[in-house]
């Protein structure tokens, strides 16, 4: 397949760009998840595979999940706004404007 492995460390790097970015982009997820306690770091490794593969990449404008199954999966806020889409009412959209109106007027 043409494929060469070059190793890399901090003071040379050999790997090519996409490598460093990666790598770059995976420190970052993992300093801003992992703290002190070690401990519970492989209870948050999901949490940061998905946060990886749900980002999309810049080169693509697609997501891993995207290329991979096509479409991005469906997150928390995604069915929070289902669910409030589903429960609106004509009633509680008429409130909302009454409300704004009374705040502008004061």
């Amino acid at each position: 397949m043409g494929t060469k492995l070059l190793f890399g460390t901090t003071c040379h790097p050999q790997t090519d760009r996409q490598t460093e970015v990666t790598n770059w982009t995976l420190s970052t997820i993992f300093s801003g998840l992992m703290n002190k306690n070690l401990k519970e770091s492989n209870l948050k490794l999901p949490y940061a595979e998905f946060a990886y593969n749900w980002a999309p990449i810049y080169t693509t404008s697609h997501s891993v999940f995207e290329a991979y199954y096509g479409v991005d999966p469906l997150t928390l806020i995604d069915f929070l706004r289902l669910l409030i889409e589903y429960w609106a009412s004509f009633e509680a959209e008429e409130r909302a404007k009454e409300m704004k109106k009374l705040h502008k007027q004061i």
